[in-house]
């Protein structure tokens, strides 16, 4: 048997064990592949580094559940560290019930990094029946929508709060969104269509080209696409020098980049075994 022939014949045992290589390495000893960062995703950045520090909040609706948490769960984590960061009031709220312990579990996390206190530094307004309802009342007023926070703390007992009365008062609301209710079903037509609020989003990448003529109509400001748009505003905001903790969306494309080449070779290697043994033949 010839090399072609024994190429061809790899034991599929091999094939395995070196894409399952290729695809742990990178989680412990990073590439940091990424070195260029979309328009869309820059715009966000922008955005958010356009709020003025202590002043009026960033708002951060989750409208996602734990099966979507690879995608848009490290997105939620680099928005909180970069507002944070930047001294940014944040009020964090959730259109989908399974967000709210999503929201709690960021907080929880990214908060103590930074210093931050509760209901001085940020609030947390967790989550309400009537998505409608909800985001329409909140045009009008935030305090008549949400009388108390997610933990039945009234809202005027929040520093962070004080001053906060509607849409007029949030410089840039982001809904890191899976369906709906979310960015495309509920923010755009419901907030930013009727008060012109400013507004970001974080999709899955499933969801990226139904974004896309939103944002080139100017009806989003920025958007983070999938894993690779969570990947990139981790890398925006290492690059400030916001942060330097843990980069999950960039080490998941590390690993994804690397299993996407062992293919591709793979597939090369494959077939010049099939063309050299053709040949002989």
């Amino acid at each position: 048997m010839n090399f072609a022939e024994r190429l061809g014949r790899i034991d599929r045992r091999i094939v395995f064990a070196f894409i399952a290589v290729v695809v742990i390495v990178p989680f412990f000893l990073p590439l940091s592949i990424l070195s260029r960062v979309s328009p869309e995703a820059q715009r966000l950045f922008d955005a958010v580094e356009d709020i003025r520090p202590n002043d009026k909040p960033l708002l951060i609706s989750i409208d996602f559940d734990p099966q979507s948490m690879p995608e848009i769960y490290p997105m939620l984590e680099a928005l909180l560290r970069h507002a944070f960061a930047r001294d940014v009031p944040v009020v964090v709220m959730a259109l989908w019930v399974t967000g709210v312990g999503l929201g709690e579990l960021a907080l929880n996390q990214v908060a103590p990094e930074y210093g931050k206190e509760y209901g001085r530094d940020y609030a947390f307004l967790g989550w309400k029946p009537g998505f409608a309802a909800v985001v329409l009342g909140m045009g009008r007023s935030i305090p008549e929508t949400y009388p108390t926070d997610q933990y039945d703390t009234p809202l005027d007992e929040l520093p962070v709060m004080q001053g906060v009365r509607n849409y007029d008062d949030i410089p840039l609301a982001i809904s890191l969104s899976a369906g709906d209710p979310g960015v495309m079903t509920v923010w755009i037509p419901y907030v930013q269509a009727r008060f012109g609020q400013d507004l970001g989003a974080g999709v899955t990448a499933v969801s990226a080209a139904d974004a896309y003529p939103f944002l080139q109509s100017g009806q989003l400001t920025g958007l983070l696409a999938g894993m690779k748009g969570a990947a990139e505003y981790e890398f925006l905001i290492a690059e400030a020098g916001y942060t330097e903790a843990a980069t999950p969306a960039i080490q998941a494309m590390d690993s994804q980049s690397m299993a996407h080449l062992a293919i591709i070779l793979l597939i090369v290697l494959g077939n010049a075994s099939f063309i050299l043994t053709r040949k002989r033949k």
